[in-house]
């Protein structure tokens, strides 16, 4: 096989799979460089491998760095909503030469491991709410020594005619 540019490898991909956009692409392999920092063996002097997990966690890591809250979102726009997405995206990359690839790799290593929910959009939502939400009824409704406390209307007697 020749060797292309990610670019060219993309756009030979685009002429069969149209599901991703070209920045997924762009994005999984900017993964796989997180990943290699995050979990490469540092004492080789060649480029190591990561596993299926460790490239996905790379991937969670570098979406939430780079796009926050809306993560989710821009992933969606590209294509890609869930963890099997990102192992098809890494064996097209495999099969143009773009990423390599070790005996025991399979698409399955890229199994659901989270929910692009529990990745992208948990970690932006209040852990707390209901305790918030206990302290603000606390502070809204009158401390027990207050309750039934209040005044009472006084009438004025009336007189009878």
């Amino acid at each position: 096989m020749s060797h292309l540019s990610l670019p060219e490898a993309v756009q030979k991909i685009l002429q069969t799979d149209t599901r991703f956009s070209p920045a997924a692409y762009d994005f999984v392999r900017r993964s796989l460089d997180q990943s290699l920092r995050k979990f490469g063996k540092r004492e080789q002097p060649t480029p190591s491998h990561v596993q299926g997990h460790e490239l996905l966690e790379g991937f969670r890591l570098l979406a939430l760095s780079e796009f926050g809250p809306m993560a989710k979102t821009v992933l969606q726009e590209w294509g890609i909503q869930n963890c099997t997405q990102v192992g098809e995206i890494v064996f097209h990359l495999v099969q143009h030469g773009i990423l390599g690839k070790s005996e025991s790799d399979r698409p399955e290593d890229f199994q659901e491991i989270w929910t692009f929910n529990e990745a992208f959009v948990l970690p932006f939502q209040p852990s707390h709410l209901s305790s918030i939400r206990k302290k603000i009824v606390r502070r809204v409704t009158p401390s027990p020594g207050t309750r039934g406390k209040r005044k009472q209307k006084t009438h004025s007697p009336t007189k009878n005619s």
